[in-house]
Formats: structure tokens, sequence, C-alpha cells
């Protein structure tokens, strides 16, 4: 019974013209933002003029370039904040610059015009590059204490807001530094023998597929919700004839499964390829473990969004469940849109827009696995509240002034 209801269900929506537009818009989504070529991992060698960059833990450099950013947005007044994951930019009034510029001031022993003749000499001389931040050092004084940089950074983060640059797990994640050829050499083994070659990539992969699937499969399951209110009276003759759990659980299973085989299918181009090239490096690739990280990372969030959209759209009808979600994507874009690799918390959307990086991966896998376990367990939960609402409609009830 159970079999052939999650049957019929499926094909109702293979023939949804709603489906094969979701279908259509993972694929170009993955097609543009990888293509048919991705960046190919390469054994360091001694005489690579660069090796990348690199977190730093060096106080001094993490001072030069906190002060560094301060500076050069006192210095277009305007300071970019994301409170709740949205930009906002934050103009201060005078006596609040006189502060900002009384900290520069202090961190560099320098008066302001000092700082500014300072900051325009190394424009000057690196004028081909005019638009790159990151080329401005800023002048630290030699006996600086981190202590007050600290101190500073909490003064400015209470001047601008939340969601600065200045609060300290920001700017700890944002100071970096040139990587020397052993860090290079040490990350390409991790890669080599920890990941499979296989692993690097799919990190970057997921990611990828995460930020579709944080808000597309909601059209989906608000289209599937609604098919007792747009189909024939067969079909909602049909509908009562089972148990509410039935029905809305065979939804919910061949919504997360259609949803979820395209998702595979679609994984196999980047599969292919890392493949070849792990072949390159002569180490043998793991496809297993590439759809290891493809179930595991994403199937969560497809869990998720479509318990959302079960739940709200049974609770409110329409393109409520849409609205929300939307709202949710985007918070969830933004708030990480700092932090594109390892960005974890508590997020629907972790981030790893980066091939390698495993030493990272393996710092925050505990949270990870935390992550997905909690939006899985949301999701289905949300799934159980929409049977309850659905159940109760369905015997009579009336909520929100709606019954089925």
């Amino acid at each position: 019974m159970i079999s052939r209801l999650l049957g019929k269900e499926m094909k109702l929506t293979l023939v949804s013209l709603t489906y094969w537009l979701i279908v259509a818009v993972i694929s170009l989504f993955i097609f543009t933002q990888i293509g048919t070529e991705i960046t190919v991992i390469q054994k360091p060698k001694p005489t690579d003029e660069s090796f990348g960059m690199t977190q730093t833990k060096d106080k001094q450099l993490i001072q030069k370039q906190t002060y560094g950013t301060l500076y050069l947005e006192f210095h277009s007044d305007s300071y970019g904040t994301y409170p709740l994951g949205f930009h906002k930019g934050v103009t201060l009034d005078e006596d609040e610059q006189q502060e900002v510029q009384k900290i520069l001031e202090q961190a560099s022993g320098l008066t302001m015009t000092e700082l500014e003749q300072e900051y325009e000499a190394q424009v000057k001389e690196k004028m081909e590059d005019y638009f790159d931040n990151n080329l401005y050092v800023f002048p630290l004084r030699a006996d600086a204490s981190y202590e007050q940089f600290e101190r500073d950074m909490l003064r400015v983060t209470d001047i601008v807001g939340a969601g600065s640059s200045y609060e300290k797990d920001e700017y700890l994640s944002a100071a970096v530094e040139p990587k020397t050829y052993k860090q290079a050499l040490k990350e390409y083994q991790l890669i080599v023998e920890k990941d499979r070659v296989t692993g690097a990539y799919a990190r970057m992969v997921c990611d990828y597929l995460g930020i579709i699937l944080g808000i597309i499969p909601v059209f989906l399951g608000a289209t599937v919700v609604l098919r007792d209110k747009r189909g024939q009276a067969e079909q909602v003759i049909y509908s009562r004839a089972i148990s509410s759990i039935r029905l809305v659980g065979s939804r919910y299973v061949e919504t997360v499964l259609l949803l979820l085989l395209p998702v595979v299918l679609i994984s196999l181009m980047p599969a292919v390829q890392v493949l070849a090239i792990a072949d390159k490096l002569d180490v043998s690739g793991d496809l297993l473990l590439f759809f290891q990280y493809i179930l595991g990372w994403l199937l969560p969030t497809i869990l998720f969004v479509v318990g959302l959209s079960f739940f709200i759209t049974e609770l409110f009808g329409g393109i409520a469940a849409i609205v929300v979600q939307v709202i949710f994507w985007l918070v969830s874009i933004f708030s990480n849109s700092t932090t594109i690799v390892g960005g974890i918390g508590l997020n629907l959307i972790p981030r790893f827009n980066k091939v390698g990086e495993r030493a990272i991966f393996e710092h925050i896998f505990d949270e990870l696995v935390w992550n997905r376990v909690f939006f899985a367990g949301v999701g289905l939960l949300l799934f159980l509240l929409a049977v309850a609402i659905y159940d109760y409609k369905r015997n009579g009830g009336r909520l929100l002034g709606k019954s089925v």
C-alpha cells in the first residue's frame, strides 16, 4: 500500500512542469558555477612564485591588517556591517569619528595628517593596484600592545555596531599571511592522503549545491502540498481513503527523493572530472567518498527546506512558505558572506568555497556534523507538525480560517 502510494505521488510530481523547471535551475546553476573544467590541484614546487594565503596567528599581522581596515573605512567615512546577515553601511557622527581617529593615531604613533601622507605614499607606489585594499600596510608603532588592540576593537565594535570587521571572530579569521612551501606541501599531502583528492573537491561542490538547495526545494514542496486543492475530485477522494501520516508522509518522502535524485546525477559531472584529476596525480580517487559528502552535506538541507515548506503551506496556504524560505535563505547566505571557507554555526548553508583546506575541515568537522543533524531533525519535526495540521483540517477542524 505504501509503495503504491509513493509510486503514485512520484508519478504526479514527475509530470509536473514545476519539477522539471527545478531540475533545470539546479543543473544550470551548477554548470555556470563549476563549469566543465575545475581547478586542478598541483603538487607545490620550491620554485613556485606563490603558494597562496593562509590564516595567520601572528599578532602583529593581525593588528596591522585590522587597523588597516579600520583606517580605510575611517578614510571613506563608511563602515560595513552585517547585522542579521544583511549589509548595512554605517556613517559615524563627528564625535564618533574623532574617537576612531584617536584610536588610529595611538596605534600608529602618528597624527592623522601623517597617516594620510603615509597612505598616499603607498597608493602612489602601487598605483597599478590602487583598488586592492589589502595592499595598504598600516604603520603600526613598534611598541604596540596586543591587549590595547583588543580593547580598541571592543570599543570600535560598540561604536560601529554588530556584524562589523572588528568583532574578534571576524578579525581573527580575516588576518592572513603568505603560505610557505612547507605549509603548501603539507596541505597537498593531506589532500592526497586523507581526502584522496575527491574529498577536497566534494566540499566545494557541496558548497555550491547547498546554496541552490537552500531555496529551490520550497517551490516543489509548496506545489506538492497544494496538489489536492488544484486537482480533480477523484484525487481528493483518494486522499481521504488513507491515513494522514501515510498520505503526507509519502508526499514528503517522494519530494525529498525526487530532489535528491537530480542532485546525485548532476554531481556525476564534477565527480568524473575529479577522478581524472586524481588519476593524473597517481592517486586512487574514491567515488564513494565523493557521494558520502553529497548525501551527508546536502540531504539535511533538503529535509529541512521540504519540511518547512510543508509546514508553512499547510498552516497558511498559498505562497507563504516561499516568502518565509526566501527570507531564511537570504539570512543564511549573508550571515556567512565574510566566511566562505569553514563558515558553519547555526546556518542552513555551511560554506566551504575552496578546494582543499583539509586542516580547516578537520577543525570544523564536529560543528558541521552537529549542524547537519540539527537541520535534518528540525526538518523531520516540521514534517510531523504538517501532518498534525493536515489531519486536524481533514477531520473538520479549522486552522487560521482554513480547512481541507
